[in-house]
């Protein structure tokens, strides 16, 4: 199945399941019964979108190459994906933390920087070498979640990590990967959270000079706001008009990347200015 396949059939599962009342955001909300994953494969070498709307890969790349450079700092993704802005704090500077002027506008529990930094291991780096010295290593799981401040009743705050974690492995010269989303805003969030983590992988596999293989999305809770039904309606209305745009992964290695973020957006977005997308283009609301 193609990313499309699966993007419709969740939002007519969805539209079908309960309603609820979210606690925290106010919000009626259809909450599909229990877990769900789904698999795709990227040995064709293609970005997966979910084809029943439009979507942009240039914002994808941009969150993707901002987590390989490993920041909180929001002053170089805004120029990107502004979206973030709705989740930003004001973060100390490290030396000078008791100055209430000194600081950053940026993103507390910043994806790439919990891997790359926040636990004192470069977690995404050395997955990378582990695998290149022994790519039959499974012990390869990179973490943003963390467990001495994340959830478990914590108040306050701005942006807990709704990709909790990934695995990464080696298989018949392909790398493989898993990722948990502990909550999935099926149609806002999920289209990016599958382009991002493509392009991650095929990046990881770049640098280990190998092929993307198979993705599998794990959704511990996958719902669908009040604010989005009827753009879900009209994304199944439109499903004959669906079609996968056929833009190429860009197998630029992590190390290039995070070396040359604006040139690799830049890439990316020449490979999507060359493909036809779908027609209709909501331009849905994040619900914090």
């Amino acid at each position: 199945m193609t990313f499309g396949d699966v993007y419709g059939t969740l939002l007519t599962w969805l539209l079908s399941s309960p309603v609820e009342r979210s606690e925290r955001t106010g919000r009626a909300v259809h909450v599909g019964r229990g877990g769900t994953s789904f698999r795709l494969d990227l040995s064709d070498g293609l970005l997966p979108t979910c084809g029943l709307r439009k979507t942009y890969p240039r914002t994808a790349a941009a969150e993707t190459v901002w987590y390989l450079m490993a920041k909180q700092d929001l002053a170089w993704l805004r120029k990107y994906a502004p979206i973030w802005d709705k989740f930003a704090e004001r973060i100390a500077d490290g030396d000078q933390q008791d100055r209430i002027d000194d600081g950053f506008d940026g993103i507390r529990a910043a994806y790439g920087y919990r891997w790359r930094k926040h636990f004192g291991r470069d977690q995404l780096g050395l997955a990378i070498e582990a695998l290149r010295v022994d790519p039959s290593d499974r012990r390869c799981l990179v973490s943003a979640w963390d467990p001495s401040a994340d959830g478990l009743g914590a108040v306050g705050q701005r942006n807990v990590p709704c990709p909790a974690s990934f695995t990464l492995g080696v298989t018949g010269g392909e790398v493989h990967s898993t990722l948990l989303l502990r909550s999935s805003d099926v149609f806002v969030g999920l289209p990016y959270d599958v382009m991002g983590h493509a392009l991650l992988v095929d990046a990881v596999a770049a640098s280990l000079d190998l092929t993307p293989g198979v993705l599998t999305f794990v959704l511990a809770n996958a719902h669908l706001y009040e604010d989005h039904w009827k753009m879900a309606e009209e994304c199944i209305r439109r499903a004959g008009e669906g079609f996968m745009p056929a833009m190429p992964l860009p197998r630029w290695t992590v190390k290039q990347a995070a070396a040359n973020p604006d040139t690799y957006v830049e890439v990316v977005t020449g490979f999507a200015a060359e493909c036809t997308w779908p027609t209709y283009a909501p331009r849905p609301e994040v619900v914090l």
